[in-house]
């Protein structure tokens, strides 16, 4: 298997479950949205079962999807997808700066980070990475109208 391909499957494989652990919140309630560290207001919406906490979740978890979609068209894996590279560029971005959070958390307030928080940016991280190196690697091949296998 080529980096390319490895590295678009574990970074579509990190978006893809946290797409799945954002759209379970709204069946497993306030404790679920609390474990993930969501902010008091969207766990204060899923106590008084509001529309905030699940439009947020389902919201976000439809975003951590495309970023996976992107990832595996990108590598060849899937379809070609419009907006191909701005869709990875962005996943990328994103992802690589929702990791580095932590970096300046650790630093200014890091009794307030949890286990999952250093986790999750951790996995963000690589993800982030993930999609960094496969648009890196199919960037020009992204300009055709269908990608090469890589």
């Amino acid at each position: 298997m080529s980096s390319v391909r490895l590295a678009a499957l574990i970074g579509a494989g990190i978006a893809f479950f946290g797409t799945l652990i954002h759209w379970v919140a709204p069946l497993l309630g306030p404790d679920w949205y609390a474990f993930l560290t969501s902010p008091a207001w969207v766990v204060a919406s899923a106590r008084a079962q509001t529309w905030e906490a699940p439009a947020g979740a389902l919201g976000v978890g439809a975003l951590m999807g495309m970023c996976g979609l992107f990832a595996l068209s990108a590598a060849g894996l899937m379809q070609r997808l419009p907006l191909l590279r701005a869709g990875l560029a962005v996943s990328a971005l994103v992802c690589t700066l929702r990791g580095l959070l932590l970096i300046p958390f650790l630093i200014r307030v890091p009794e307030r980070l949890t286990a999952f928080d250093i986790t999750a940016s951790l996995v963000w991280l690589l993800a982030g990475l993930c999609f960094v190196w496969v648009a890196l690697r199919r960037w020009r091949d992204l300009s055709a109208a269908t990608p090469s296998q890589d």
